[in-house]
């Protein structure tokens, strides 16, 4: 659990701030490969206010309030609706981040508010219409080649499952009381961006824990500031029992209870104090389905046996 107490962090990002730091990241890192073709179009998929899914030809279904991803998406989400689950079911979001400017900056998301004179084309993976749109699930996705792959900032979201590989921005962190648990975060420039949506706003009661931040050129980043606020108190990734596997820890873990010894520091503000020995988490895949010709193939077997059966009672009966 990140432990910021009230009136203790006394760091204050404007939101825009944030988005500036990103986008000079994503400005300096336009080189990444995926394997989208030029040939595609990239969609903008919106689950409304109402809880339909526009454009309805998208692989998403809806039960109730949860939305299960039904095959690959070539296309950002954006959600407009509160208390819903989305589950990807193993299959994969995946954006246009092939390594050209022209493919990066391909669209304009939502947020964050950026003045004109900052403003950028940027691809988000998963985003939310507004500040008011929370209580997400996200779960069991694949978030791939974008320039964010997932930015949480609003309030009371669980991101739980997930594979977030091969972007500028793994997860872009300013909301409180968001739970990220169990994903598997590799392959990306920043693995988590950590900031404030607007002076005087810190994000509260968060849970990082349990993650695997796998060859990131840098897992866990926040603002760019030219020096430290060292009357902050240090920002602890864990949930105070469990942190998350971080590749390049290089601590012991003497009585072999798969918590390092040591913690892992990030720099002089954040730390994990309970770094996991061994990533828990790996990417999640498509459940295996019987082809129809297999259960067809049952179904008439299981009709064989149990003529075959009646037939035989039927003669006992008669003699």
């Amino acid at each position: 659990m990140v432990t910021h107490e009230e009136g203790v962090v006394k760091t204050k990002i404007p939101r825009r701030t944030i988005a500036v730091a990103v986008m000079a990241m994503l400005v300096s890192t336009l080189f990444l490969v995926s394997t989208v073709t030029s040939e595609m179009v990239m969609q903008t998929v919106f689950i409304n206010p109402d809880g339909s899914v526009y454009p309805s030809s998208v692989p998403i279904q809806r039960s109730g309030n949860t939305y299960f991803f039904t095959g690959d998406a070539y296309a950002c989400l954006i959600v407009n609706k509160s208390d819903i689950v989305i589950d990807g079911a193993g299959y994969t979001l995946r954006g246009a981040l092939n390594g050209t400017p022209a493919d990066v900056w391909i669209g304009q998301g939502p947020n964050p508010e950026i003045s004109n004179e900052t403003t950028v084309s940027y691809t988000i993976g998963i985003d939310t219409a507004s500040r008011n749109i929370r209580g997400l699930t996200i779960k069991n996705l694949n978030i791939r080649d974008f320039s964010i792959g997932m930015y949480i900032w609003t309030t009371n979201n669980t991101i739980t499952g997930n594979a977030v590989v091969n972007n500028i921005v793994g997860v872009l962190l300013s909301g409180s009381n968001n739970d990220i648990v169990g994903n598997y975060i590799v392959d990306n420039e920043m693995g988590m961006f950590f900031g404030t949506n607007e002076p005087g706003s810190v994000p509260l009661n968060l849970t990082v824990s349990r993650n695997s931040f796998n060859n990131n050129t840098d897992h866990l980043g926040g603002c760019v500031c030219k020096e430290y606020n060292m009357t902050e108190e240090t920002h602890t990734w864990d949930n105070g029992k469990e942190g998350n596997y971080w590749d390049d820890y290089n601590g012991t873990d003497a009585n072999g209870d798969g918590i390092g010894d040591t913690p892992y520091v990030i720099d002089v503000l954040n730390m994990d104090r309970y770094p996991l020995i061994q990533s828990h988490v790996a990417p999640p895949t498509v459940a295996a389905k019987v082809p129809v010709e297999t259960v067809a193939v049952a179904a008439v077997l299981a009709a064989i046996v149990i003529v075959s059966v009646v037939a035989v009672r039927k003669r006992r009966k008669k003699a």
